[in-house]
């Protein structure tokens, strides 16, 4: 079990990685691109597919979705979705090395808290409920409070949704990332579910015997469309407000509301009740909440740059339209000269 968990947590913290740099390479490759509104749907197609550090970023997001549902499937999804931090911390590495981008003192700050709560949420991690097959999942999912954890959960994010488009979207970037952080955490809970009737470790006969039952394929697809559906939001609330303001938002929802998920409906804490471990359960939360505040701090600190850079791609813009203006008027003043001294008065 123990061994199960420290291999969860390394294709946890690998697919976490793959996914925040390959995040990163796809942007930095759609910045060098027209805008997609100004060309064809297949023209974006070239574009898109014949940038090399799209192409790299694209292929690196995909693959880790591999990564995490075998993580998952070794361990609970409250062990797993806190790595998400982790990825960031890659991201700002990565950055470093081969972006060549300079690590602040506040970026450093936000790293420590991540490790030291991943240390800690390690060193607390217990044995706790398996997911011994697919009947398992779907009883789980028939309790009561389940049904109530997942009603209140989803009413809760499409209720804010409305909410701000009868308001003519105002405070999008807030309602929307908080939207698109549940939706994306629920997406994980049951990503979670879908696992829980696979064995990657086995022979294959409980994936065999899982494929017949209709709710896994259900739950498969609402996953697929949780997933699809926070990155809408989070492309929604990102175009309507401040990074600043959505990355932190989302990513701290996106990691603790899997966690509660996974307490609630798959009684992944169960074990951390009795008298003799109400220790580990105390740091077990508050790892959670270093994790969350390194997570913020780096999200912050990394909208903030993205703001400078495109503040400083904007003065230099504004800096070339007055040399071309004057260019121009450079050139207007010597054809005018010329016609002077063609046709003299």
């Amino acid at each position: 079990m123990a061994s199960n968990v420290v291999l969860a947590i390394f294709l946890g913290i690998l697919s976490y990685s793959m996914l925040n740099i390959g995040m990163g390479l796809q942007k930095k490759g759609a910045a060098s691109l027209p805008k997609i509104e100004q060309q064809p749907f297949i023209q974006n197609l070239r574009n898109f597919f014949t940038n090399k550090f799209w192409v790299i970023g694209f292929t690196l997001v995909q693959v880790q979705w591999f990564f995490l549902t075998l993580a998952l499937d070794f361990a609970s999804v409250s062990i797993i979705t806190p790595l998400m931090s982790v990825g960031m911390v890659a991201l700002v590495i990565f950055a470093y090395f081969f972006l060549k981008e300079s690590i602040t003192k506040v970026e450093i700050i936000g790293i420590t808290g991540i490790i030291l709560g991943i240390v800690v949420l390690g060193l607390t991690s217990q044995e706790e409920a398996e997911i011994t097959n697919f009947a398992f999942v779907l009883e789980n999912f028939s309790k009561t409070k389940s049904i109530i954890f997942l009603a209140i959960t989803f009413s809760s994010s499409i209720a804010l949704i409305v909410f701000c488009i009868l308001r003519r979207f105002a405070n999008a970037d807030i309602l929307f990332s908080i939207a698109a952080g549940i939706t994306d955490a629920l997406g994980a809970i049951f990503l979670r579910a879908v696992m829980g009737g696979a064995d990657f470790g086995g022979d294959g006969t409980k994936l065999q015997e899982t494929i017949h039952y209709w709710g896994w394929w259900l739950i498969m697809i609402l996953m697929v469309l949780l997933n699809g559906t926070a990155t809408v939001y989070l492309q929604v609330a990102y175009q309507r407000g401040k990074a600043a303001i959505v990355a932190p938002i989302f990513a701290v929802l996106a990691m603790i509301t899997p966690v509660f998920g996974g307490v609630v409906i798959f009684n992944e804490w169960e074990g951390y009740f009795g008298s003799k471990i109400s220790w580990l359960l105390i740091g077990k939360l508050i790892a959670l909440v270093v994790i969350s505040i390194g997570a913020i701090i780096l999200s912050i600190n990394s909208a903030k740059r993205r703001r400078f850079d495109i503040c400083e791609e904007i003065e230099e813009c504004e800096e070339i339209e007055e040399e071309v203006e004057e260019e121009k008027e450079l050139i207007l003043k010597e054809k005018l000269e010329e016609k002077k001294t063609v046709h003299p008065r």
